[in-house]
């Protein structure tokens, strides 16, 4: 009884042991092989994720997800179809006609046609929000057919690249619900090559290969397909010196900021690879105009003739930047070489002697800056150190990039409360001078005129060169030069430095410097990049 008990017993063990075995071998026969993952490192948290109304940092992942109807590409001056194949305009630039693209399908499995495009600029437009003002031109737009539809202006303007714009052009479902809060629950309706699945804005945005993307089915895009991130995340690291650490440890994958002075050392690090290219982000202080004494356009003037310059680009930015003239950037549509501040302290001083204050100023100047950016910490470091010279003590103080817009926004409604100064990053919408020039210093522009700036003369001469840019170029210009002028004359900013784009990425990471667009900063065209192992 003992030993068929026993055998008994030994049958049912291995039984069971077979069946585990069976099980295990299929559950590992069935489990996918880990996704290939990118993790970029942002500096700055993410703002809202609503596609109508972004116009800050989530440029860095809406391009990802959204789509516009055209790319373009300044380096090359060349328009890359997206949402739309083709277009024309009429002779006198009043009447664009988009042909739009078929067989694309939003995230939400909706087919793409005019009428979300109709749909989703009019929306951008009646919410009158972030970056609406690029279709100021547009009078109406119309629905021909399901794949044609046409703009028709109020006056001329370059429609291809408002409609190539890095905010405020994105297109999506028609069937999304219209408020922001869907958005900013982590939502999207997007058509581009990667769909939203994370949204935690102040730590990682993650986003997943949309398999249905058009894109993978073109030629340029098809052999990359199956290279291409199927897992990119945005991971908010607030430290140029902990994204080098991370990157170097393999941590992250690709650096958005290193400080600069360790560039060629990591250029011979095998496990590395360093991608320089042309930028139109410029660092800019801006300065309250309507606080004393910076009321007075004379202590604005001995301010910008005590800002140390090429210390500046030598120091903070280990010379990869050149110094700015004027707000439009070095190599950009609308930049001029005469707007460069001479550094003099001696002329400094004596123009705050003659603003009244031959023995400087007796109250401490107020400065922010966005913590964690050793570029606008060393920058903000070299500044004060200058102005002291002439009698100027600065008070700096490093914020988060939303204590320091909470900050700026009071100054609207009380001047006394804001900064003094503030330092930070202005990069293009759409290509042209009026970007610039309206966004930080038009009475209108009450999100970024963060000088709070009013000059009815300067206006009338930014919205005249634009409603000439689509016809006569030329004289747009000129104008764009006079509104320069005066604002070199009046300061209510100082314009510091012009950027080199820098970024470090994993020696397996191939596509990197392909991946970088100075007409959307920040971005990494995650499509583009390829993963080995």
């Amino acid at each position: 009884m003992y030993k068929k008990a026993l055998s008994k017993l030994l049958l049912i063990v291995i039984i069971v042991a077979v069946i585990a075995a069976v099980v295990v071998g299929a559950y590992i026969v069935s489990v996918p092989p880990p996704k290939k993952a990118v993790v970029y490192a942002s500096l700055s948290e993410m703002t809202t994720a609503d596609p109508s109304t972004e116009f800050s940092n989530s440029i860095l992942w809406l391009c990802l997800v959204y789509e516009p109807l055209l790319w373009y590409d300044p380096l090359q001056d060349k328009f890359i179809p997206a949402l739309a194949e083709s277009w024309e305009a009429s002779q006198d630039g009043l009447i664009w006609t988009f042909h739009l693209r078929k067989g694309v399908v939003f995230h939400d499995g909706t087919p793409f046609t005019a009428e979300a495009v109709k749909k989703s600029i009019e929306r951008t437009i009646e919410l009158g929000q972030g970056a609406a003002f690029i279709w100021d031109p547009v009078e109406k737009i119309e629905v021909v057919d399901d794949y044609t539809i046409v703009f028709t202006l109020k006056y001329p303007a370059p429609l291809d690249r408002i409609a190539a714009s890095s905010y405020g052009a994105w297109i999506f479902s028609p069937n999304t619900p219209n408020t922001p809060e869907w958005f900013n629950q982590g939502n999207d309706a997007g058509s581009g090559a990667y769909k939203l699945v994370k949204w935690d804005p102040e730590n990682e945005v993650i986003l997943e290969k949309f398999n249905d993307w058009w894109g993978w089915k073109l030629p340029s895009y098809e052999m990359a397909s199956s290279k291409a991130p199927e897992i990119f995340v945005v991971k908010i690291v607030k430290d140029a010196v902990t994204q080098e650490r991370l990157v170097v440890a393999g941590e992250i994958d690709i650096a958005q900021y290193v400080p600069l002075e360790d560039v060629e050392r990591l250029k011979t690090d095998p496990n590395l690879k360093v991608a320089i290219k042309p930028s139109f982000q410029q660092l800019i202080m801006l300065i309250n105009t309507k606080k004393p004494p910076l009321d007075n356009v004379l202590v604005r003037r001995a301010i910008a003739r005590a800002v140390p310059y090429e210390d500046i680009v030598k120091v903070a930015r280990a010379g990869m930047a050149t110094v700015a003239s004027g707000p439009v950037p070095t190599g950009m549509f609308g930049h001029f070489d005469g707007f460069r501040y001479k550094y003099d302290l001696d002329e400094a001083k004596r123009l705050l002697a003659e603003a009244g204050y031959p023995n400087g100023i007796d109250k401490s100047l107020v400065l922010t800056y966005t913590a964690g950016d050793v570029y606008e910490q060393r920058t903000s470091e070299l500044i004060a150190a200058s102005l002291n010279k002439i009698g100027i003590k600065v008070d700096i103080r490093p914020m988060s990039w939303e204590e320091q817009w909470a900050l700026a926004q009071a100054g609207w409604e009380n001047p006394e409360e804001a900064q003094d100064m503030l330092i930070f990053y202005w990069w293009p919408t759409y290509i042209t001078p009026f970007d610039f020039l309206y966004n930080m210093f038009h009475s209108d522009s009450t999100a970024f005129n963060l000088c709070y700036y009013e000059n009815p003369e300067f206006e009338e001469l930014i919205e005249e060169a634009v409603a000439l840019e689509g016809v006569d170029e030329e004289k747009a210009l000129e104008l764009y030069y006079q509104a320069q002028k005066t604002l070199y004359d009046d300061v209510p900013a100082i314009p510091l430095w012009d950027m080199v784009d820098v970024r470090v990425g994993r020696a397996n990471i191939g596509g990197l410097e392909m991946a970088i667009n100075p007409a959307y900063p920040t971005v990494i065209f995650a499509q583009v990049l390829s993963v080995e192992k």
